[in-house]
């Protein structure tokens, strides 16, 4: 039971980290809470359960909501985020305002397809078996998808003029700007890249349970506490944090109860912000007696 545990934490982890490479991309450079990444989460399974309804091959498909992901995305930024940066809005104006973006998204999106969950894979996966522990071939598909995207995202960040130039961003922006960088632009290159991880986790979560309309905030808490667990800045840590949390909420579900889930990621989510903001205080401390 323990390693079939452990491999579903493992599997989970992998959703995780593909959710909050995205968001780490986007919070790292922004600096606040997008919260309608959720809403873009939701609305990629969507767009893809649409095209499947009327009957498009599943490649068309699936390059067709993460194309839509990648244009809300995008929208986003263009319609709600960039007026705000232009009048240099506070940090707690862009979290109402993507609150109030999530929420309204997700109310379209329950008042064109209604409630109820909505299948993208019909009919009964074929499970797998590596001795003691069964996997679905659609788990397999989350783990491979995984290991390709954090080795691109990787690659993408640390060795591509376009990657540095956005770790650049999230550690000084007005020097990047006196440096003649387009920040505007860079900003929906961030973004859309982080949707398009958006939509990757959305599709590849709902081909395994299923979509509804309210399925993008536990995976954004999610990803948000990955981010803040393994470090804003650097994607193997935030690939650390999600892999921990897959396995804690896999290993309570087994031991405890699904309704514990949640409780033990806030948990952990609120105990470091606890441990941080102590830290910092203790830092500014010593800076006052130096």
């Amino acid at each position: 039971m323990i390693l079939q545990l452990l491999v579903n934490g493992i599997i989970t982890g992998s959703l995780i980290s593909i959710m909050a490479i995205g968001f780490g991309i986007i919070y790292s450079t922004t600096n606040f809470f997008h919260i309608a990444y959720g809403s873009v989460y939701v609305v990629a399974a969507y767009i893809m359960h649409t095209f499947l309804s009327w009957h498009f091959p599943f490649i068309i498909s699936l390059a067709m909501s993460l194309f839509f992901a990648v244009v809300i995305g995008v929208l986003i930024e263009l319609l709600v985020y960039k007026p705000l940066h232009k009048k240099r809005a506070p940090q707690g104006i862009y979290l109402i305002s993507s609150l109030g973006v999530y929420i309204l998204m997700i109310n379209i999106t329950a008042l064109i397809f209604g409630n109820e969950t909505k299948l993208l894979s019909y009919g009964i996966e074929k499970s797998i078996h590596f001795g003691d522990v069964i996997l679905t071939k659609i788990q397999i598909a989350q783990c491979v998808t995984f290991i390709l995207l954090s080795i691109l995202s990787l690659f993408f960040m640390h060795y591509t003029r376009i990657g540095k130039t956005i770790q650049a961003m999230g550690c000084n922006a007005r020097l990047l700007e006196f440096c003649g960088v387009n920040l505007q632009k860079l900003r929906f290159i961030i973004f859309a890249i982080g949707s398009f991880f958006a939509g990757v986790a959305s599709i590849l979560t709902g081909l395994d349970v299923g979509i509804d309309p309210y399925m993008g905030m536990i995976p954004l808490l999610n990803a948000v506490t990955a981010v803040i667990l393994g470090g804003i800045k650097r994607i193997e840590g935030i690939i650390a944090g999600a892999f921990f949390i897959g396995i804690t909420q896999n290993l309570v579900i087994g031991y405890l109860s699904g309704r514990w889930e949640s409780v033990v990621t806030f948990s952990m989510l609120i105990l470091f912000f606890l441990y941080q903001s102590g830290g910092i205080i203790k830092v500014k401390k010593r800076a006052e007696e130096l």
